[in-house]
């Protein structure tokens, strides 16, 4: 049995611990504590146990700003951390192919609600930002297209935010999320968002993406749990 197992084990002993019959709690308590000797366990370890993190796939490869800033809200709303990560594989064409991830980091099922949240709206925003960039007139650039779809994703993430704050609805281990990230992820770098939008001064693409983001929808899975078919 390795320190993982053995944490497992402990867990389960712990919850036998609390049973009515006194010699069955007495028993799984001693167990519990000999394991923790052991295995050198202690009870920061016992709560690891319950963080979870959980990937979703990236609107896109570019870390643009709207994008980032929907994970942040997501993860802020949700009492969870986050972290972008990029994988590459060989498709069976043998071509290299890599694809931008979201990991988000919770307790118990937040990290799952919270990807769940994400993946929802981060395909609702990306199907706006298309359609707005239809509306732009044919002699526009594509660069000058391209700026104002993310102006009006940077405001379709605005508007989404009071939605997210009100779909949420768990709290902030923050000191066993430090210690988790620390402990797993430490060597975790800082990446800066791709801003397209950054010159674009007409504020109306922002402003449309404001109103248009506030009218997203984002509905709970049976029970109030998100559908696990949702976060492939």
């Amino acid at each position: 049995m390795n320190r993982d197992d053995a944490i497992k084990k402990i867990k389960k002993c712990l919850a036998l611990s609390r049973s009515a019959e006194p010699h069955e709690a007495a028993a799984a308590m001693r167990q519990a504590q000999a394991l923790m000797r052991e295995y050198r366990v202690d009870d920061r370890d016992l709560s690891m146990i319950d963080v979870r993190e959980v990937r979703v796939r990236a609107a896109s490869m570019a870390a643009n700003v709207w994008d980032v800033s929907l994970v942040n809200i997501v993860a802020d709303a949700f009492g969870c951390s986050q972290y972008g990560s990029v994988r590459g594989r060989f498709n069976d064409a043998g071509n290299y192919v890599r694809k931008r991830e979201y990991v988000f980091v919770g307790v118990d099922a937040a990290a799952d609600v919270a990807a769940y949240a994400y993946q929802v709206l981060s395909r609702q925003c990306a199907q706006a930002r298309l359609a707005h960039i239809r509306k732009q007139p044919k002699n526009c650039k594509p660069i000058t297209k391209t700026a104002r779809g993310d102006a009006f994703a940077n405001g379709w993430v605005c508007g989404v935010r009071d939605l997210v704050d009100r779909f949420a609805s768990g709290g902030k281990n923050e000191t066993l999320l430090l210690a988790y990230m620390a402990e797993k992820h430490p060597d975790l770098k800082t990446e800066e968002a791709k801003n397209k939008a950054a010159k674009v001064k007409d504020m109306g693409h922002v402003l449309a993406g404001i109103k248009a983001g506030e009218k997203a929808q984002l509905n709970r899975g049976v029970g109030g749990i998100a559908p696990r078919e949702l976060l492939a």
